[in-house]
């Protein structure tokens, strides 16, 4: 499960480091003072964030309902 790149934004702080967030996912951005690295963050905090909605039961953001299989 991953965030599409496209809909990830970059902006470098004063101090160089990288802030990556999305609109797809309220709430969850990271730092990282190299690029690519804060990209491999946010994905992996995007997916820790939609594991424990789903642990928790709280509704999972539309944009990936759809990569889930809901079970009884």
């Amino acid at each position: 499960m991953t965030v599409p790149q496209k809909n990830i934004r970059l902006e470098q702080q004063d101090d160089g480091y990288w802030i990556a967030k999305s609109d797809l996912l309220p709430g969850v951005h990271v730092a990282a003072r190299d690029k690519w690295a804060v990209l491999v963050r946010f994905q992996a905090a995007a997916k820790a964030h939609l594991r424990a909605l789903l642990d928790t039961g709280r509704p999972i953001p539309e944009a990936f309902r759809s990569k889930f299989a809901l079970t009884a």
